[in-house]
Parts: C-alpha cells; sequence; structure tokens
C-alpha cells in the first residue's frame, strides 16, 4: 500500500498534473508545427504511402489538383477507356488531338516549377525524348514541339494503346503528385494552418496570463512586468506568427525542467533521463579536463619563462604609491596598536633585565650591580614610556609619514629588486610548478570511471585485511 501512495503521489498534485498535461500539449503541437514545416518536402511519400494524410492536410495548406495536369489524366483515361470500348471510333481522333495539345501546354507552361517540382518536368522530357526518337535538346525548340507531340500521341489504335498501356503509367505519379496553390490578398499563399494552431496557441496565451496572475498575487517579482522579461521564450513562442513557433520548443523545455526539479515528480529520474545525464557529464567532463590541461601547461611555460615576475612588476610599477601609501598605513597602525606596544615594553624590559650582565659597556661603570641594575631599568623603562607616548604624535607629523612612506619603499625595493629576490623567485618558482603538475595529474583522472564515491578506496600500500 505505501508503495503504492508512493507512486500516485506525483499525480496527487494538480500543479504537477497540469505541467504535465502542458508538457504533452507543447510536444503535440510542436510535432503539428514540425509536420507542417516538412508537409510539402514530404508530400510526395504521404501521397504515394498515407493518402488520407494528403486527403485532409491539403485542404489545410489550401492545396488543389493541379488543372492542367488534372485535366491530362483525365484525357489520358478517357482515351484509354475509348479505346477498350471501340479501337476505330471517330471520337478517338478528337481525344488524341486533345492529348497532344495538353502535352503541348505542359512542355510550354511547366506546370510544377511554381510548385517546387520540376525535376518532374525533366523527367517526362527525358521519357519523351526515349519514346520519340528526338534528343532532349530537341524538346527546347518550340518549333519542334508539335511535331514532338503528333509522335508522340499517334492515330494508330494500336500504337496509342502502347503509349497509354507501356509509356503513361512510369510518368503517371508525377502528375498526380502535382498541386495548384492559390495566393490569399496580401500575396502569400494559402495556408490554413493557424485554424489548426489557434487551440493551441489560446490555451498557452490563458496559461501564461494565469502564472503571471499568480506570480503577481504571490509576490514573486518586484515589478510586475518582470514576469514576461524573466519568461522572454514564452513571449515570443505566443506571437501568432510562423517565424517564431519554434520558440515554444522552449517552453516544453522549460516545463519539462521545472517537473524535474519538483519533489513530487519522477520526471528526470528515470532510466533514459539517468543515462542520458551520465553520457553528458562524460563529455562535459571530457570538454572541461582537455581545456583545464591546456590552460594549465600554458600557465606551467610561462611560468618557467619567467613571465611572471614581468606581468607582476608592470602591474605593481603603476601602482607603485598607492601601494606605498598602503604599506606605511599598515606600519602606522601596527606601531600604534596598544597590544605590540606592550609587547614591546615586555621584550624591552627582559632585554634591560639581561643588559647589565651581558652589555660589555655596562660592565665598565665603576657602580655596584645593586645601584646599576635598578638605574639602567628605570632609565631603559621611561626612555620606552616617553618614546611611546611622543609616537602618535610624531608618526602624524610630516617627518613621520615621509619616514613610514621611505620604509616602506625600501622594503617594496628589497622585496622586488634586493639580493634576496632570485632566491625568493627560484623557491616560489618550484613551488608553483609542482603545485600544477599535481593539478595536471588530478584532471587527468577520468573521474566518471572511478567507482562510486560512496566506497573508500583502499590505500594499495596497506595489506588487505581479508589477505591471508
Amino acid at each position: 500500500m505505501t508503495r503504492i501512495k508512493r507512486w500516485l503521489r506525483p499525480f496527487l498534485n494538480l500543479r504537477v498534473l497540469w505541467d504535465v498535461f502542458m508538457v504533452w500539449v507543447a510536444l503535440v503541437n510542436l510535432n503539428l508545427i514540425l509536420f507542417d514545416v516538412t508537409y510539402l518536402w514530404l508530400r510526395p511519400l504521404y501521397f504515394r504511402y498515407v493518402p488520407p494524410v494528403v486527403k485532409i492536410y491539403d485542404v489545410v495548406k489550401g492545396i488543389e489538383p493541379h488543372p492542367l495536369t488534372s485535366r491530362f489524366l483525365e484525357e489520358v483515361d478517357a482515351t484509354r477507356a475509348l479505346l477498350a470500348a471501340d479501337p476505330y471510333s471517330p471520337e478517338l481522333e478528337e481525344h488524341v488531338a486533345e492529348l497532344r495539345g495538353l502535352s503541348l501546354r505542359i512542355l510550354r507552361e511547366n506546370p510544377f516549377e511554381r510548385t517546387g517540382q520540376g525535376h518532374s518536368l525533366d523527367l517526362i522530357k527525358q521519357a519523351i525524348a526515349q519514346n520519340t526518337g528526338y534528343a532532349a535538346t530537341d524538346l527546347a525548340d518550340d518549333e519542334l514541339l508539335p511535331q514532338i507531340a503528333d509522335t508522340l500521341w499517334p492515330s494508330d489504335p494500336t500504337d496509342l494503346r502502347f503509349r497509354l498501356q507501356q509509356q503513361v503509367p512510369p510518368l503517371r505519379f508525377a502528375f498526380e503528385v502535382n498541386y495548384y496553390r492559390e495566393y490569399d490578398r496580401n500575396g502569400r499563399l494559402v495556408d490554413h494552418f493557424w485554424i489548426v494552431d489557434l487551440p493551441f496557441l489560446v490555451l498557452f496565451w490563458v496559461e501564461f496570463l494565469v502564472r503571471w496572475g499568480l506570480a503577481l498575487r504571490r509576490g514573486t517579482y518586484a515589478r510586475w512586468f518582470f514576469f514576461p522579461i524573466f519568461n522572454w521564450y514564452d513571449v515570443l513562442g505566443l506571437i501568432p506568427t510562423a517565424y517564431f513557433r519554434p520558440f515554444r520548443l522552449l517552453r516544453a523545455v522549460s516545463m519539462y525542467m521545472r517537473l524535474r526539479r519538483s519533489e513530487l515528480s519522477g520526471v528526470g529520474r528515470d532510466a533514459f533521463s539517468r543515462t542520458a545525464a551520465y553520457i553528458s557529464n562524460i563529455i562535459t567532463e571530457e570538454v572541461s579536463d582537455r581545456v583545464a590541461l591546456r590552460i594549465l601547461s600554458e600557465l606551467h611555460e610561462e611560468i618557467s619563462a619567467g613571465t611572471h615576475l614581468r606581468i607582476a612588476r608592470a602591474t605593481i610599477e603603476p601602482r607603485r604609491r598607492e601601494i606605498e601609501r598602503v604599506v606605511a598605513s599598515q606600519l602606522r597602525q601596527l606601531l600604534t596598536d596598544e597590544a605590540t606596544l606592550d609587547r614591546f615594553r615586555s621584550l624591552l624590559r627582559l632585554n634591560l633585565e639581561n643588559s647589565v650582565e651581558h652589555a660589555r659597556a655596562l660592565s665598565l661603570v665603576p657602580l655596584p650591580d645593586a645601584v646599576l641594575r635598578p638605574v639602567v631599568r628605570y632609565t631603559g623603562e621611561a626612555i620606552l614610556d616617553a618614546t611611546i607616548e611622543t609616537l602618535t604624535t610624531t608618526l602624524d607629523s610630516d617627518e613621520g609619514r615621509q619616514a613610514l612612506q621611505g620604509l616602506a619603499r625600501a622594503a617594496l625595493n628589497d622585496l622586488f629588486y634586493g639580493p634576496g629576490l632570485v632566491e625568493i623567485e627560484v623557491v616560489a618558482k618550484e613551488i608553483a610548478l609542482q603545485v600544477i603538475e599535481h593539478m595536471q595529474e588530478v584532471v587527468r583522472v577520468k573521474k566518471w570511471s572511478l567507482p562510486d564515491a560512496s566506497e573508500p578506496l583502499r590505500d594499495p600500500e596497506k595489506p588487505s585485511k581479508e589477505a591471508p
């Protein structure tokens, strides 16, 4: 029972159910749009293998049988029927004359060109040239066309029957599949797909307006007009023109992602989605690893060539005065910090205690140790206290600020141009290169091929507990 409830849980939420419904509606609409876009291209296949589709959808596209090719087929059928009933009928000559006239019109007017089936006329001309003995280039000569038509449709019943039974059927499909489309008042070909698309468009508009209203009610966005801006792909898909219909694919994608993020939906957790995500992660990791390795290799080469020092100096030199000012400010803060001064006092007192015993100059003073030690200590503490009390005032003066800035300048010079720079740079370079090499080793590892991360990896140097 618990399993059944868990299975039914995604369908108990109306919002999820509505999103699923809209996803299917969007997919159906997109399939219809794709079918409409490819219909004229695939119409010969539908005509041959799925005639009901052509019969229904020709009305939507405003397609009608072409008058000239349809009249030609009708005349071919009428002539064949007359030959079967009475080969020597006096009306036969009239039908033959009609076939010759229609053939001339087809060759001269090319009724296939308007529908993009110009290759059909080329096939017909090739067949006519083979059946009449004329060259294909002769069909371009308007003066020879009547003679070719007379040869193509002979008056002799036997030859005419041969033409109708053996030579016309292979070309019949080219005539049947040909069609005619009129232009509307705007100069565009007649197309009634908007009637099929209108119910979907209305449903999408209603759904968009309802979501907009709910977003305003919940205060999802700071301003009312932010909703169409953040959902721009929906707005483009709602424009009732053929050019913006492909944007409805984004609507289906956004709904799918919303269902996938929902805790009440199982969308995205099926085997197909997991497999697609797994393959996508592999491709993403391989591409990103190659890019990372290329960047790390170039960085390794630049550091080995010493480019980093030139870049650092070129970056720091224009801001030298700002850096000196910051360093001087930090020095002033350090020298006036109470905690630092307390530590300095403790250090000085310890030094004063040891100076009587270890300082050679004080050992030459002709005073007993009991007198010399207090004098040295009190004198040193007095000088230290006086110095500390006046240190802030001294540092705030112009001379003090210049002295601090000179100290900062000297520190920077020693750091970037001093004799110890070579040793520091060598150590820093070795550290940086080793870090880059370790990063390259890590990047080269194909993480997607590793075992499950939840299973701890055993150290190869440690023996297994299960080993005998």
